[in-house]
């Protein structure tokens, strides 16, 4: 194998430059030294789809007029020599959800037609279906005039899919495209095909859309693959997220690591590039970043095993993006340690399933993400170690013995679960493995258990939202009296399901039914109702926990911490006499995550003390604490790459303890392997 081909298996950093047209004459040469001194050595670049940054012959292309005023007539070719010159890989980014006025009229069989029957029209630029004849049939042919002409490193197609909202937010409704209701029709059994995501059959739409865009990724991908082994195409050899902010949009400080964890842990051998934006939204593309928020996007790409890469419009240097500074430190700091990137994978013992929107309606997807984002919430902060497990991919993982690692594995408030992920869960736990489950995880539509090893037969009853959950608490069995109480009162919030218990199943805490709040004089009374809030049960060599109520949303909704410490005892308790699991001693503003490779076990520290409500500012240090990692070796020794120090450890029974520096962004703390001589 030559040295390019398939270059993404091997750590990269990426820079893109999305050019608009009036970019057509832009000094490629300076821009590939820019681009090298901040420490990438693939560059993302414009090349066809909505506009060719090159001289097309394909009368279904619009060469971008300002070309003429280049010398060359052509920004790709002399950006691919400019990038070569230097070392740096050149992938092509192309755009095939648009096509100008002229085009579409002369084919307005491929384009997206909204349910009213109109054109999906904006700033002259007509939107294309991906189930009619461009997406089918002439992209490929696009690819094939740019791979005839120049010698590209790869691909990456933007805005790839259905667009039911334009750039300005609007929503257009279920493309009606005559090809569309045909597919759509054979996929469904001849359901009528919705308009819009308060339709029937909304979410049988999306599955069949993503099967479209899954089946054209997989043929662009095979053809590609066929001209030229060393061209890349982001979205099939290379998983991409884009890391981004919005106006308007709830900030999840954690976006950006939980999608890069839910990657890696289902396909460890697939890389992941995370392509962070240095500006605010779309409506306002001149405007920065903040830049430890931009820090964020890429620290948390690092550290769950994704390559960096940051996307600007027009040149460096056009637009002042305050960001950069700090996105190329974070990107040289990723270059110089390519040693301890490669070959990374995921290496936690606790895992934490994300939900499957596609499985799930809209509204019940919603509650189930705000479940998980609770739970990770609760895990970060007690610095419990843990990996995301896509739902979707549990049964594959299984496949693979991508389940084999994991002692705990914790289910949001999941409905939708496949037959087959059921088996692969039940497999897990009979085989020594530890279950805890929120929600109605584990349990089906109908309310029957779907899992042999869950603790509860079947939901009989539910109880959702504020009214039906005013005054009803979870507390330790023993509770009585309803005027004095022990330990913790924990509110139940979002939904509650009564659970006839399994045979054999414990009781572990108990719910204590609504009794007045108001006035003060009558709010007493709250007494266990007989209803169970959290059951335990034995299955094969492990064990399964339920915690029938939505105790991530609770969390994450109240912020109490007797919440989030009941879910890590819940976790830590049933980990307990397994063996050890990663662990920190550190503030709550600090999350950790584990991965192992060639260069030993490498621990992430990053500090997101800095976290606003729509940002993040700078940080505030965190001076001093400690890592704990399993190992058996009394010898082992550590390195804070980021500080450039040896930490003082220590070792007891399996674990290390790690002297952690000061952090500020974030350090990477490295214990090698004294097997493999790594140093």
């Amino acid at each position: 194998m030559s040295d390019r081909e398939q270059w993404w298996t091997a750590p990269f950093e990426m820079f893109q430059t999305n050019l608009r047209e009036v970019d057509a004459g832009m000094d490629v040469e300076d821009v590939a030294d820019r681009i090298v001194a901040f420490g990438a050595d693939t560059w993302l670049v414009n090349a066809g789809g909505i506009l060719s940054f090159y001289p097309t012959d394909l009368p279904f292309q619009t060469r971008n007029p300002h070309l003429a005023d280049r010398p060359s007539g052509d920004l790709l070719g002399d950006a691919i020599r400019a990038a070569h010159d230097r070392g740096l890989r050149l992938v092509a980014r192309m755009d095939f959800s648009k096509v100008s006025l002229a085009i579409a009229q002369q084919h307005p069989e491929w384009c997206f037609v909204d349910p009213d029957g109109e054109w999906q029209v904006y700033n002259g630029l007509v939107s294309v279906s991906p189930s009619a004849g461009y997406y089918q049939e002439k992209v490929v042919d696009v690819l094939d005039e740019v791979l005839d002409r120049y010698d590209v490193d790869g691909f990456f197609f933007n805005w790839f899919g259905f667009n039911e909202v334009d750039y300005s937010g609007r929503y257009r409704g279920v493309d009606h495209n005559p090809a569309v209701r045909e597919g759509f029709a054979a996929y469904s059994g001849g359901r009528p095909l919705p308009t819009s995501s308060d339709s029937p059959d909304y979410d049988l739409w999306r599955r069949y859309a993503a099967g479209v865009i899954a089946d054209l990724n997989a043929r662009f991908a095979a053809h590609v693959r066929g001209r030229g082994p060393h061209v890349g195409l982001i979205r099939s050899d290379i998983t991409f997220h884009e890391a981004n902010n919005a106006v308007g949009r709830p900030l999840w400080h954690h976006a950006t690591g939980a999608a890069v964890s839910a990657f890696r842990a289902h396909r460890p051998a697939t890389p992941v590039v995370v392509n962070s934006v240095a500006f605010l939204d779309m409506p306002y593309r001149l405007a920065g970043e903040q830049p430890e928020h931009f820090a964020q996007y890429l620290v948390q790409a690092i550290s769950r095993g994704a390559n960096p890469s940051t996307y600007i419009m027009g040149a460096p240097g056009d637009i002042p993006y305050g960001a950069l500074d700090a996105a190329g430190e974070v990107t040289r700091f990723h270059d110089r340690h390519r040693d301890t990137y490669a070959g990374l994978r995921p290496c936690s013992t606790i895992g934490l399933v994300r939900p499957d929107r596609l499985a799930q309606p809209l509204d019940r997807a919603a509650e189930s993400v705000t479940e998980f984002r609770g739970l990770y919430e609760a895990l970060q902060q007690t610095h419990l170690a843990f990996d995301v497990l896509p739902q979707e991919g549990l049964a594959e993982l299984a496949t693979t013995g991508g389940l084999d690692g994991y002692r705990v594995l914790v289910l949001p408030d999941v409905d939708g679960l496949a037959p087959e992920a059921a088996e692969a869960l039940d497999a897990a736990v009979a085989r020594g493995a530890r279950l805890l489950l929120t929600g109605v995880s584990g349990f089906g539509a109908d309310g029957a258990a779907v899992l042999r090893s869950a603790p509860g037969e079947r939901i009989t009853a539910t109880a959702a939202g504020p009214e039906e959950l005013m005054a009803v608490y979870a507390a330790e069995p023993g509770q009585r009296g309803g005027r004095r109480f022990d330990g913790p009162i924990l509110p139940v919030h979002g939904a509650l399901h009564t659970v006839q218990p399994r045979a054999g199943a414990t009781v572990r805490l108990d719910v204590l039914g609504a009794a007045p709040f108001g006035p003060p004089e009558k709010a007493y009374g709250n007494e266990p109702d007989g209803r169970p809030a959290a059951l335990e049960v034995g299955y094969g060599d492990g064990a399964v926990v339920s915690v029938p109520w939505t105790i991530g949303r609770s969390y994450h909704d109240l912020g109490l911490t007797t919440i989030r410490d009941l879910v890590a005892a819940l976790v830590t308790g049933l980990h307990a006499g397994v063996h050890p699991a990663a662990g920190a001693d550190l503030p709550e503003q600090a999350e950790i995550t584990v991965q192992r490779g060639p260069a030993g076990t490498v621990v992430h520290v990053l500090n997101t003390s800095g976290a606003r409500r729509a940002s993040f500012g700078p940080p505030i240090p965190l001076r001093g604490g400690t890592v704990r990692v399993p190992t058996g070796t009394p010898d082992a020794t550590a390195h804070a790459l980021v500080a450039g120090t040896d930490c003082p450890t220590s070792w007891h029974e399996g674990v290390l303890t790690v002297q952690v520096p000061d952090v500020d962004l974030f350090d990477v703390i490295v214990v090698p392997d004294p097997r493999n001589g790594a140093a």
